[in-house]
């Protein structure tokens, strides 16, 4: 009862949030703080959330936008089941879990429930599934069952085009306790399916954009820039909130991290931004596509500026490898994975292979798979711990050759191989590597190093490992 009492107080003052002084809204976080965080990493963010709000920096203005642009169902279900269930209940719940286990268990995971698309873009991975592959209804509803169960209340839908698959409704409306992002391309959002969405509330979409009309319809088709343009327009009008997922190419790099893009993006109503490096799986692998080391450097600092210059959440999933303690892969506490359209378990959406499959299988099993533990173990793959190159597949690809070949990971699709197999691919990744690093190994020293930690250093995890020892 308490517990309850506690939730919705929580709840009630942060949907006064736009309404709020800046006084009142440190006045909530140190509330949260007392009654609900409990871990040193997690205080200490909320130390950093009080000092942006005392310095009235854009990341506030943020926030307060979007909760007044919100419908009043959409903003309830942000509200409650993001921040409150996934963001500090989950959390706590999994806090507990991870003294009782022994191990820490992830933030989140990506379920790619159907392979189906009404488009064919180059160099997506999903194309190699083939349509009629899916994941049946009951297995999601019971994988989402247990993630509840492990205080994971954040899932990422992706596919394929899952407004394609015929139980996402259903899945959303089951499940009405959960937060949903979906990856999708946004040619479906019609002004129907905005209806829906808003009703449900408590999903997420981030649309994929490779930039302006022509950089989009070179990779995704013609006529697909307007579908997108039409998508935004239909969700902010409802009041739901969106963001944008973009693909940084050795072609579109200079556009996407232009102040014109972004401010584009924050004009249509966008609230969040994703930025994925292009890494070469998928149909024809091709490493000439991958932006240079310079290009992704220049994308790392044009993203530090929009952050303290605009009201957009940006998230770069490379580059903000120290804000995160690196590689997110595996299952690592805090981190995440992904669940296939086969039920293939792998340590990323970007790292296609697979000991494991959920089906007859518990997600706590899953997770503690062998092959993710060593990818775990093998975190954070270089010695001098550089943050800013996180990622086995593109910034220490021997570290993933490794735990394939050690632990005879089964391709999520014949393609799949030729990233760690292919002789071009792999020089080609081992040179971008060396230069990458060459690039940031000084700045990671200089600017970040001591400041920012791995996440095996965090004193919680620490304290869990010992009580297993």
């Amino acid at each position: 009862m308490v517990q309850s009492i506690k939730k919705w107080v929580l709840k009630r003052s942060i949907n006064t949030i736009s309404n709020l002084s800046n006084k009142n809204l440190v006045r909530l976080i140190n509330f949260a703080e007392k009654s609900f965080i409990h871990e040193d990493s997690i205080k200490a963010m909320a130390e950093g959330m009080k000092k942006l709000i005392n310095d009235n920096h854009p990341t506030v203005q943020m926030a307060q936008g979007i909760l007044k642009k919100l419908s009043k169902n959409c903003r309830d279900k942000f509200v409650e089941n993001f921040f409150i269930n996934a963001g500090i209940i989950g959390h706590e719940k999994q806090r507990k879990m991870a003294k009782k286990l022994g191990f820490g268990l992830p933030f989140l995971f990506v379920i790619s429930p159907s392979a189906k698309c009404n488009l064919e873009c180059v160099g997506c991975y999903a194309s190699e599934y083939k349509m009629e592959e899916g994941l049946p209804y009951e297995e999601v509803d019971r994988v989402l069952k247990e993630a509840k169960e492990l205080g994971i209340y954040f899932i990422t839908i992706s596919g394929g085009e899952p407004f394609m698959w015929p139980h996402l409704f259903r899945m959303l409306e089951d499940h009405n306790d959960m937060y949903f992002q979906i990856y999708t391309n946004g040619t479906l959002i019609t002004k129907e399916v905005v209806k829906k969405l808003a009703k449900v509330g408590n999903a997420l979409p981030a649309i994929s954009i490779e930039g302006f009309e022509e950089e989009t319809e070179k990779r995704r088709g013609p006529g697909m820039y307007q579908k997108v343009m039409d998508a935004m327009d239909n969700l902010k009008e409802a009041g739901v909130p969106f963001g944008f997922s973009a693909t940084p190419t050795r072609l579109n790099s200079e556009i996407l991290m232009s102040d014109k893009f972004i401010d584009k993006m924050i004009e249509k109503g966008a609230m969040i931004g994703w930025y994925f490096q292009y890494a070469p799986v998928g149909r024809n692998p091709d490493t000439s596509l991958m932006s240079t080391p310079e290009q992704r450097n220049k994308l790392r600092q044009r993203v530090l500026e929009f952050r303290d210059t605009r009201p957009i959440f940006i998230g770069d999933f490379w580059n903000d490898g120290p804000f995160v303690g690196g590689c997110m892969a595996g299952a690592r506490p805090g981190g995440y994975f992904h669940i296939n359209c086969n039920g293939d378990v792998e340590p990323c959406v970007f790292c296609q292979f697979s000991v494991d499959n959920i089906k007859g299988k518990k997600l706590i099993d899953v997770i503690q798979s062998p092959f993710f533990k060593a990818i775990r173990e093998a975190q954070p793959y270089c010695d001098n711990k550089n943050l800013l190159t996180p990622c086995a597949v593109i910034d220490n690809p021997q570290a993933l050759r490794d735990a394939v070949e050690k632990y005879g990971a089964k391709p999520s699709y014949n393609a799949s191989y030729e990233t760690v197999r292919n002789p071009e691919i792999c020089a080609s990744l081992d040179q971008y590597s060396k230069e990458y690093h060459e690039l940031t190994d000084p700045i990671w020293e200089k600017e970040y190093a001591g400041k920012w930690k791995h996440w095996k250093d965090n004193k919680d995890y620490q304290e869990i490992e010992a009580k297993q020892k």
